[in-house]
């Protein structure tokens, strides 16, 4: 079942001439989800327009699951885009509406192992030596949460003691009550230990994250 036309894949290929390195793209499924079957057709498509991809669908009751951190909140599709020492860009829910572009972005940082993040901004991010957990909550029609979801994602990019979901809230809808989410982005850091709403520039974002800790 293809999800992009021609068009989508012609774009969607752009983008992907820049990857470099390897990736692997895990995609977790159990049998109530919703989405899974849309999202592992979607990352079909787009895994057929670049060699440096590898998609691997894994049952939700896969160890990976749990080693890759795919397993701490109930429901799917949960989707882990890994290479080498990265392994905590997640998206919880599928990567659809304006989370396609925060995804495409995140193969490509992944790949190359490089953000767009200020160079004073990964100095400072270098300082975190203890474990982080970085939660965006979105919609898919969420102008504003591709840059908030990107900015987490390249957190966790840059320093392996970051890790960082972007979870769709209306999939997700118990754990966004649980949240307390009420507009989106809302960027949770260590669970409840910090919240903050809105795509903040990278420095702000990294000073409410530190806040936090």
């Amino acid at each position: 079942m293809a999800i992009l036309d021609e068009d989508d894949k012609s774009e969607v290929k752009e983008v992907l001439e820049g990857l470099s390195e390897p990736i692997d793209i895990h995609v977790f499924t159990d049998d109530d989800c919703q989405y899974c079957e849309e999202t592992v057709s979607l990352i079909e498509d787009v895994e057929s327009l670049a060699d440096e991809i590898d998609l691997q669908v894994h049952d939700m009751e896969d160890p990976l699951a749990a080693e890759l951190g795919a397993d701490q909140y109930d429901g799917g599709p949960v989707t882990v885009i890994t290479r080498k020492d990265v392994s905590g860009v997640r998206y919880f829910g599928i990567p659809s509406g304006q989370e396609f572009s925060s995804f495409l972005q995140d193969l490509v940082a992944v790949s190359t192992g490089e953000t767009e993040l200020d160079e004073s901004v990964r100095e400072e991010l270098q300082a975190i030596d203890e474990p982080v957990e970085i939660t965006v909550f979105v919609t898919p029609t969420c102008p504003h949460c591709p840059r908030a979801v990107q900015t987490a994602h390249s957190l966790a990019i840059e320093n392996e003691h970051v890790e960082a979901n972007s979870v769709e809230s209306q999939e997700f809808m118990e754990l966004s009550q649980e949240f307390g989410v009420r507009g989106v982005p809302q960027i949770n850091v260590n669970g409840t230990d910090g919240e903050f709403t809105g795509a903040l520039p990278p420095q702000q974002f990294l000073q409410e994250v530190k806040q936090a800790l």
